[in-house]
Protein backbone atom coordinates (compact mmCIF):
# COMPACT_ATOMS: atom_id res chain seq x y z
CA UNK A 1 0.00 0.00 0.00
CA UNK A 2 1.95 3.02 -1.21
CA UNK A 3 -1.09 5.29 -0.99
CA UNK A 4 -4.86 4.94 -0.67
CA UNK A 5 -7.70 7.47 -0.18
CA UNK A 6 -10.83 7.30 2.01
CA UNK A 7 -13.19 10.30 2.16
CA UNK A 8 -10.55 12.85 1.17
CA UNK A 9 -7.86 11.45 3.46
CA UNK A 10 -4.85 9.83 1.79
CA UNK A 11 -2.60 7.27 3.49
CA UNK A 12 1.05 7.12 2.46
CA UNK A 13 3.63 4.54 3.53
CA UNK A 14 6.29 6.33 5.63
CA UNK A 15 8.97 4.33 3.79
CA UNK A 16 8.11 6.14 0.54
CA UNK A 17 8.20 9.67 1.99
CA UNK A 18 10.97 12.19 1.37
CA UNK A 19 12.80 13.70 4.36
CA UNK A 20 11.10 17.06 3.77
CA UNK A 21 7.66 15.40 4.03
CA UNK A 22 8.65 13.54 7.20
CA UNK A 23 9.84 16.87 8.65
CA UNK A 24 6.44 18.45 7.84
CA UNK A 25 4.75 15.54 9.60
CA UNK A 26 6.87 16.01 12.73
CA UNK A 27 5.81 19.67 12.94
CA UNK A 28 2.18 18.68 13.65
CA UNK A 29 0.78 19.05 17.17
CA UNK A 30 -1.81 17.32 19.34
CA UNK A 31 -3.19 18.47 22.72
CA UNK A 32 -1.10 17.99 25.84
CA UNK A 33 -3.55 15.30 27.05
CA UNK A 34 -3.28 13.46 23.74
CA UNK A 35 0.53 13.66 23.92
CA UNK A 36 0.44 12.02 27.34
CA UNK A 37 -1.42 8.97 26.04
CA UNK A 38 -0.52 8.71 22.35
CA UNK A 39 2.77 10.56 22.11
CA UNK A 40 3.85 13.30 19.74
CA UNK A 41 4.29 13.35 15.99
CA UNK A 42 8.11 13.57 16.28
CA UNK A 43 8.03 10.68 18.77
CA UNK A 44 6.03 8.50 16.38
CA UNK A 45 8.39 9.22 13.49
CA UNK A 46 11.42 8.45 15.68
CA UNK A 47 9.83 5.20 16.89
CA UNK A 48 9.19 4.22 13.27
CA UNK A 49 12.80 5.05 12.28
CA UNK A 50 14.17 2.94 15.16
CA UNK A 51 11.99 -0.05 14.28
CA UNK A 52 11.64 0.36 10.54
CA UNK A 53 11.58 -3.07 8.96
CA UNK A 54 9.30 -5.98 8.33
CA UNK A 55 7.59 -5.86 11.76
CA UNK A 56 6.77 -2.13 11.95
CA UNK A 57 4.73 -0.25 9.37
CA UNK A 58 4.03 3.47 9.44
CA UNK A 59 1.36 5.42 7.61
CA UNK A 60 1.07 9.19 7.25
CA UNK A 61 -2.28 10.77 6.47
CA UNK A 62 -2.78 13.77 4.19
CA UNK A 63 -5.88 15.93 3.60
CA UNK A 64 -6.59 16.83 -0.02
CA UNK A 65 -3.50 14.87 -0.99
CA UNK A 66 -0.95 17.37 0.31
CA UNK A 67 -1.65 18.74 3.80
CA UNK A 68 -0.11 16.51 6.50
CA UNK A 69 -2.85 15.47 8.93
CA UNK A 70 -1.88 12.40 10.96
CA UNK A 71 0.14 9.27 11.57
CA UNK A 72 -0.18 5.70 12.85
CA UNK A 73 2.25 2.86 13.51
CA UNK A 74 1.29 -0.78 13.06
CA UNK A 75 3.45 -3.52 14.56
CA UNK A 76 3.83 -7.28 14.59
CA UNK A 77 5.76 -9.36 17.13
CA UNK A 78 8.51 -8.94 18.20
CA UNK A 79 8.10 -5.14 17.73
CA UNK A 80 4.62 -5.11 19.30
CA UNK A 81 3.82 -5.30 23.05
CA UNK A 82 4.33 -8.66 24.75
CA UNK A 83 0.54 -9.11 25.10
CA UNK A 84 0.15 -9.20 21.29
CA UNK A 85 -0.85 -12.65 19.98
CA UNK A 86 1.49 -14.08 17.29
CA UNK A 87 -0.85 -13.47 14.33
CA UNK A 88 -2.09 -10.06 15.51
CA UNK A 89 -1.20 -6.51 14.51
CA UNK A 90 -0.98 -3.84 17.21
CA UNK A 91 -2.00 -0.26 16.41
CA UNK A 92 -0.02 2.57 18.04
CA UNK A 93 -0.33 6.33 18.32
CA UNK A 94 -3.11 6.97 15.80
CA UNK A 95 -3.29 10.72 15.84
CA UNK A 96 -4.74 13.58 13.83
CA UNK A 97 -3.26 17.08 14.12
CA UNK A 98 -5.09 19.26 16.63
CA UNK A 99 -5.90 21.88 13.96
CA UNK A 100 -7.67 19.22 11.85
CA UNK A 101 -9.62 17.38 14.54
CA UNK A 102 -13.42 17.28 14.58
CA UNK A 103 -13.78 16.64 10.84
CA UNK A 104 -14.15 12.86 10.86
CA UNK A 105 -10.53 12.33 9.83
CA UNK A 106 -9.90 9.92 12.71
CA UNK A 107 -12.56 7.59 11.33
CA UNK A 108 -11.02 7.70 7.85
CA UNK A 109 -7.53 7.23 9.32
CA UNK A 110 -8.66 4.16 11.26
CA UNK A 111 -10.24 2.69 8.11
CA UNK A 112 -7.02 3.33 6.17
CA UNK A 113 -4.99 1.83 9.03
CA UNK A 114 -7.04 -1.37 8.96
CA UNK A 115 -6.76 -1.62 5.17
CA UNK A 116 -3.02 -0.92 5.30
CA UNK A 117 -2.48 -3.53 8.02
CA UNK A 118 -4.37 -6.17 6.06
CA UNK A 119 -2.49 -5.37 2.85
CA UNK A 120 0.89 -5.49 4.61
CA UNK A 121 0.19 -8.65 6.63
CA UNK A 122 -2.61 -10.68 4.95
CA UNK A 123 -2.09 -13.60 7.36
CA UNK A 124 -2.97 -11.48 10.43
CA UNK A 125 -6.09 -12.53 12.31
CA UNK A 126 -6.58 -9.57 14.69
CA UNK A 127 -5.94 -5.87 15.06
CA UNK A 128 -5.39 -4.92 18.70
CA UNK A 129 -4.71 -1.74 20.64
CA UNK A 130 -4.67 -0.24 24.10
CA UNK A 131 -6.66 2.93 24.77
CA UNK A 132 -7.00 5.15 27.84
CA UNK A 133 -10.13 4.18 29.79
CA UNK A 134 -11.18 7.85 29.99
CA UNK A 135 -10.83 8.52 26.26
CA UNK A 136 -14.52 8.24 25.43
CA UNK A 137 -14.15 9.63 21.89
CA UNK A 138 -11.51 7.04 20.95
CA UNK A 139 -13.38 4.18 22.63
CA UNK A 140 -16.54 5.15 20.74
CA UNK A 141 -14.67 5.33 17.42
CA UNK A 142 -13.03 1.94 17.91
CA UNK A 143 -16.28 0.28 19.02
CA UNK A 144 -18.10 1.69 15.98
CA UNK A 145 -15.54 -0.16 13.86
CA UNK A 146 -16.54 -3.39 15.58
CA UNK A 147 -13.67 -3.56 18.04
CA UNK A 148 -14.50 -5.33 21.28
CA UNK A 149 -12.98 -5.11 24.70
CA UNK A 150 -10.77 -8.13 25.23
CA UNK A 151 -10.98 -8.11 29.01
CA UNK A 152 -10.98 -5.99 32.14
CA UNK A 153 -9.26 -2.61 32.19
CA UNK A 154 -5.68 -2.70 33.38
CA UNK A 155 -3.10 -0.31 34.77
CA UNK A 156 -1.18 0.98 31.77
CA UNK A 157 1.81 3.24 31.32
CA UNK A 158 -0.16 6.42 32.18
CA UNK A 159 -3.46 5.27 33.70
CA UNK A 160 -6.13 2.66 33.26
CA UNK A 161 -6.51 1.27 29.74
CA UNK A 162 -8.75 -1.01 27.72
CA UNK A 163 -7.35 -3.54 25.29
CA UNK A 164 -9.53 -3.69 22.21
CA UNK A 165 -9.44 -6.13 19.33
CA UNK A 166 -10.94 -6.53 15.89
CA UNK A 167 -11.02 -9.87 14.06
CA UNK A 168 -9.52 -9.61 10.59
CA UNK A 169 -10.45 -11.99 7.80
CA UNK A 170 -7.35 -13.61 6.35
CA UNK A 171 -6.93 -13.56 2.57
CA UNK A 172 -8.08 -17.19 2.42
CA UNK A 173 -11.18 -16.47 4.57
CA UNK A 174 -12.06 -13.45 2.44
CA UNK A 175 -11.80 -15.53 -0.76
CA UNK A 176 -14.06 -18.23 0.69
CA UNK A 177 -16.60 -15.60 1.76
CA UNK A 178 -16.47 -13.90 -1.65
CA UNK A 179 -14.75 -10.81 -0.24
CA UNK A 180 -11.45 -11.20 -2.07
CA UNK A 181 -10.51 -8.39 -4.43
CA UNK A 182 -9.32 -8.75 -7.97
CA UNK A 183 -6.44 -6.26 -7.60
Amino acid sequence: MNEHIVQGLKAVDLETMADVDLAALTSLKVSKEQQEFGGTFPGSVEDWKRRSGSNTYGLAFFVEGQTPAGIVLLKRPPDSPDWTPPKAISLHGLKIAKALQGRGLGRSALQLSIEGAQARWPDATKLILAVDAGNVAALTLYQRFGMSDSGPIFKGRVGFEHRLELSLPTKAQAAVNGLGSSK
